[in-house]
């Protein structure tokens, strides 16, 4: 089995950790963390930290060798051909001008002046996770998740973006399935 690549990074206290078998991968899961966050507030911090963009699907090197850009919006790209070294600086730059503009959540108040706490706002509106596999959302949904509302993908509008409503035993529940389906693969291919 081939080496895995870690990358961990602490953003606004919250510690999150990859380990994937390769750098790209990483790079994919770091963009995807951040639009799904906040995707105007990441466009604005790409601009604002000088990521490079593009306005093409792909990069198309000297020797015709292309490499898939990562869809950031209509018209922009982020570009997916950097050395592990530039994609670090990519990181520790994007993640800089994010926290130095993050803003601390404001309670809402009502009318009649009573605020609404981050509590009673979780309670009102959860917390989504996006599921691009129709097997693992049918399968989580078989498990008893709630299946909040379905997307077109935007990379590829034949494809549909299941949204969970997630949860601890939701997320729980989705490693086991990945592993699950990990495992059995392996076993297919060493039993054929």
């Amino acid at each position: 089995m081939g080496e895995k690549h870690k990358f961990e990074m602490n953003v606004n206290g919250e510690t999150i950790k990859w380990e994937e078998k390769s750098y790209a991968q990483i790079f994919r899961n770091f963009w995807a963390y951040f639009m799904e966050k906040d995707l105007q507030k990441t466009i604005h911090i790409i601009e604002l930290a000088g990521v490079r963009t593009s306005e093409s699907e792909y990069f198309i090197a000297k020797n015709g060798g292309k490499k898939k850009n990562i869809f950031v919006k209509d018209n922009l790209w982020v570009y997916t051909h950097l050395n592990p070294q530039a994609m670090d600086k990519v990181y520790a730059k994007f993640i800089k001008s994010w926290e130095e503009h993050y803003e601390t959540p404001q309670p809402e108040t009502f009318g009649d002046g009573v605020q609404l706490t981050e509590k009673n706002k979780a309670e009102e509106t959860p917390k989504l996770k996006n599921i691009y596999k129709k097997t693992l959302a049918m399968d989580l949904i078989r498990m008893g998740h709630d299946l909040n509302h379905t997307m077109r993908n935007r990379n590829n509008p034949k494809y549909q973006v299941y949204v969970m409503v997630e949860t601890p035993e939701m997320i729980r529940d989705m490693l086991y399935i990945s592993e699950r389906d990990r495992v059995n693969k392996r076993y297919n291919n060493v039993n054929k």
